[in-house]
């Protein structure tokens, strides 16, 4: 028990720095290339987060362990929108931009409807549908990058013309800002390792079902990248890498993560799960109102402490019901 405990600590430790540096990282791609800080928070960030889950994912469906693969979605789903950015807007109101707002919320919403669908026909997800749920998401991914590329540009022809006057502001190297995000993406991935795995020992331990151990311990454990980065994020004043961080990875979640474990084996799946992704899809249009109560475009603090005591609310009633 005292060795798992003293795991759990240095997992914790290897996600803080891990998420400084893939925040870092992605921050200085974003510049390199003229893309919003927002886009890389949809994509580089996203997937190097939601990599936990795709690996925890991938291995619960080959060992068999479909209730882990699922709990383990839609759990860090709700971890992220209610408690990741609840946690982010507490800190400091979290800006909501058009992009998010009319672009990643509905395609979140649609991908939660796109899994419902393919999961509830023949109840399972084949390898096919698989298939399907990866092609969504590579489609998402171009479409951001093209979008982010374009505002990119937009703000540049917005912005002073150089005159002379200033020298121009050096650009990021790329080889850093990749080595940064590598080496960020794997101290993760290690310290999401170590804190799920031990902490999922001692879960068994206790007697709870396998279900409830994905959407609780596995789920958030797994989302500790997304609860780190985006923190860290919302503290250097990033909002922009924070809500792309969370819309993002519940699009990598419900697309890539499913997808990917669904073309190594057909993933069994259980309709108690329907009400889960119905409350990831609720919870995202919250967001939309959100943006036009109170100031505009913008989740205030009370927004997320609502969001925060609504997540505990959710882990009271999964551990319950």
């Amino acid at each position: 028990m005292l060795l798992s405990l003293l795991a759990i600590v240095v997992g914790f430790g290897l996600l803080v720095g891990g998420a400084n540096l893939l925040v870092d990282g992605a921050c200085r791609l974003a510049a390199r290339f003229g893309m919003p800080e927002r886009v890389a928070g949809l994509t580089v960030v996203a997937i190097g987060t939601s990599l936990p889950e795709l690996v925890v994912s991938i291995t619960s469906a080959a060992a068999g362990h479909a209730d882990m693969a699922f709990g383990n979605v839609v759990g860090s789903c709700l971890a992220n929108l209610l408690l990741i950015l609840g946690l982010s807007a507490v800190i400091a109101p979290v800006a909501l931009s058009r992009g998010t707002i009319r672009f990643e919320i509905p395609v979140g919403v649609a991908a939660c409807a796109l899994l419902a669908l393919l999961a509830n026909t023949g109840g399972e997800v084949t390898q096919l549908e698989g298939v399907v749920l990866l092609v969504a998401f590579a489609a998402f991914l171009v479409r951001t990058t093209q979008m982010g590329l374009r505002e990119g540009a937009d703000e540049k022809d917005a912005g002073p013309e150089a005159d002379g006057s200033e020298a121009p502001a050096k650009k990021p190297s790329v080889a850093v800002a990749l080595w940064l995000v590598v080496v960020g993406a794997v101290m993760l991935k290690v310290g999401a390792d170590l804190v799920v795995d031990n902490a999922t020992l001692v879960a068994s331990a206790a007697g709870i079902s396998e279900r409830v151990i994905g959407i609780t311990v596995v789920a958030l454990g797994t989302c500790l990248p997304e609860l780190v980065t985006s923190v860290v994020a919302a503290l250097r004043g990033n909002s922009d890498i924070a809500v792309g961080n969370v819309t993002g990875s519940n699009i990598a979640n419900l697309l890539l993560v499913m997808g990917g474990p669904a073309l190594v084996s057909s993933i069994p799946y259980d309709a108690a799960y329907n009400l889960d992704l119905a409350l990831v899809a609720v919870f995202s249009l919250a967001l939309v109102g959100f943006a036009y109560v109170g100031r505009r475009h913008e989740m205030s603090r009370v927004n997320g402490v609502i969001f925060v005591v609504l997540y505990a609310a959710y882990i009271a009633a999964s551990v319950l019901r």
